[in-house]
């Protein structure tokens, strides 16, 4: 026989004629919980079967399931009285139903439980298959193992006492969902964890479980939580819930690859879905993704132009993305669509960026010219636009400084400009005045650090560098600019050959190496170091005056160990250049001793460093 779908039509009719059939009325069970109902239809016919062997297959379960089951918490719905609507509603009752179909019966005869399952004939007998669904939420679901013997009464039996199994972890997980709505987590947990025990196969008790770690808080929570949610996904490899909890987690890990592919499983369960397209997009971006997120979302707004909740997404993800081409489709559709980007000097600021990173000036000029007249007191509108501009008039800077002089950003741009003029002084000024009214400013530190060097004034820079990393500066931009500075000073001091150039360099190194320690900073500290050792024992024994030559020995004796610990560190990095200073080096201890003895007055009578071979058997901590 042809299998025979219910159509939208004949199924409100069904519903209609069986309106006046009084609801079932339930017993007063168990006093926890109401009497559950349980809808058993006609099985699917599959494989080698029929319409008739779906209605026997339907039959032999829903009696072995009422038999198998407390009567006190399921009501399994009679047969005969499914029957009896269809012939009411004109249908046959070897009828097959599709999912939307026996979800409408449920709901008809007012039952919390349905059961979707399939029946086929094969050569080793009856192979029944299925899974278990609340009514409330398609997606609470626990799929039945598969029961396969030689005749349908077996298949049938073992399939029942699957379906009665399933069932145990229905109150623990109902505890569960009671305890969220009042706000108790721990018992929630413990409720669904319960439901697990009871029924270790439980992918309906897993979920109120994932509700409920998704709720609570705990560095070990994350994982918890994608562990439960695989082990749905084990059993259920399309389970939303299980889905969603694993990206979540997989978020909260920062495993942001394996967390996109989560969020991609979930959206593909209903690709129709505009929320979820929506959600999984939101949830990407904010989770690292957005290079990923951007096909999916620009693939949606295509599709559904007229949202402008999806156009305003694309919008950020692309713009995030620096896709400028896409940004500036949304962008000019949100232009004409959502009256709240155009109210949002934000907006025309990013719109007008868009413009300018795609190579079409003209726009953004225009553009941001608009939205300059629209938000006539927004100082970041007016800096952007300044930038722009500021080829075509040189009085752009002196008329924006006049419109907002405690703007940061222009008080910044001008002293770039002045610098590029060669007006150094000039342009230190105006980047502390910039740095006074927003001391946040990105970098900001460092230009005036920069300016100091430009002026000649390396001491000033080395504090402004100082204050920097007080105030929150990027440690790293901070301490590779003070790493690059050092190196050029040292470069400097072996112009000189001077014990004071080269301390120079070792201090804005050794200012770099403590902020942010590399191979590079340890050995360059060692080279400047090396230098000072040098020079001042060469500046010694060229002065006449023996107390200063005196100091100069003590200072060489002093950044000996210095030396020898930065040089050790660049062996790897640095082999030659290490090998041949540190045997340099070694060389020079006598020199030192003689230093001492002439200029000091002191009569050492062993080395004053240690050796190269002993500086490599100490310790790290004493040769850091």
């Amino acid at each position: 026989m042809r299998a025979v779908a219910v159509s939208i039509g004949v199924w409100l009719a069904f519903v209609v004629v069986g309106s006046e059939v009084q609801p079932q009325q339930r017993k007063q069970g168990v006093p926890e919980f109401t009497r559950q109902g349980l809808l058993i239809v006609n099985f699917a016919p599959g494989p080698g079967a029929d319409l008739r062997l779906g209605r026997r297959a339907g039959d032999a379960v829903r009696s072995r399931v009422g038999k198998l089951s407390n009567k006190r918490e399921v009501d399994v719905i009679d047969g005969g009285a499914i029957r009896d609507q269809l012939e009411r509603a004109g249908m046959p009752t070897d009828s097959a139903f599709s999912l939307d179909d026996i979800h409408a019966i449920g709901v008809f005869f007012r039952t919390d439980e349905y059961l979707s399952a399939r029946v086929a004939k094969t050569a080793s007998g009856f192979h029944l298959t299925g899974q278990l669904v609340l009514v409330r939420d398609e997606h609470l679901r626990q799929p039945i193992p598969d029961a396969i013997a030689s005749t349908l009464d077996s298949a049938a039996q073992l399939f029942a006492k699957e379906i009665a199994a399933a069932r145990t972890q229905l109150i623990p997980e109902r505890r569960c969902e009671n305890s969220l709505r009042e706000g108790h987590g721990a018992a929630a947990i413990a409720a669904a964890k319960a439901g697990v025990t009871v029924y270790p196969r439980s992918t309906i008790a897993r979920t109120c479980l994932v509700w409920a770690l998704r709720q609570a808080s705990g560095p070990e929570i994350p994982a918890e939580l994608l562990g439960v949610a695989r082990a749905m996904l084990a059993m259920d490899s399309v389970n939303p819930h299980a889905l969603e909890g694993a990206a979540i987690a997989l978020d909260s890990l920062r495993r942001r690859s394996e967390a996109a592919e989560m969020w991609f499983r979930l959206q593909r369960t209903d690709t129709a879905n505009v929320d979820l397209g929506l959600r999984v997009s939101n949830a990407l971006f904010d989770g690292g993704n957005s290079r990923r997120a951007e096909p999916l979302i620009v693939s949606l707004a295509d599709a559904y132009p007229d949202d402008v909740r999806l156009i305003e997404q694309k919008w950020r993800i692309t713009y995030e993305n620096k896709s400028w081409t896409r940004a500036i489709d949304a962008g000019e559709a949100l232009l004409v669509k959502d009256s709240t980007a155009r109210a949002d000097s934000t907006f025309y600021l990013r719109l007008g960026t868009a413009y300018h990173e795609a190579n079409r000036p003209y726009k953004a000029v225009e553009t941001l010219a608009h939205g300059v007249s629209l938000f006539a007191g927004d100082a970041r509108l007016y800096s952007l636009y300044a930038q722009f501009i500021k080829a075509e008039a040189d009085t752009v800077f002196p008329r924006g400084l006049a419109l907002f002089p405690q703007s940061s950003s222009l008080l910044a741009l001008n002293a770039k400009e002045l610098r590029a003029r060669g007006k150094l002084a000039e342009s230190l000024d105006a980047s502390k005045r910039a740095l006074a009214i927003d001391s946040t400013m990105p970098q900001g530190q460092l230009m005036v650090a920069q300016l100091e060097m430009e002026l000649g004034r390396p001491d000033s820079a080395l504090v402004t560098l100082r204050h920097a990393v007080f105030t929150g500066e990027d440690s790293s931009l901070v301490a590779q600019f003070a790493l690059s500075k050092g190196n050029g000073l040292y470069r400097a001091a072996n112009g000189t050959k001077t014990s004071a150039d080269f301390t120079l360099a070792l201090r804005f190194i050794t200012f770099a190496d403590t902020v942010h320690s590399t191979e590079q900073s340890r050995f360059l500290a060692g080279a400047a170091a090396f230098g000072v050792v040098q020079s001042a024992l060469t500046e010694a024994a060229k002065l006449k005056d023996k107390t200063e030559s005196c100091r100069l020995v003590h200072v060489s004796t002093e950044m000996m160990p210095v030396a020898r610990t930065g040089l050790h560190a660049g062996e790897q990095s640095f082999a030659d250049a290490a090998k041949q200073s540190l045997e340099y080096l070694d060389q020079l201890d006598p020199y030192i001793r003689q230093g001492l003895t002439a200029f000091c007055g002191e009569s050492p009578t062993r080395d004053v460093t240690p050796s190269t071979s002993d500086a490599r058997r100490a310790p790290a901590s004493a040769r850091g």
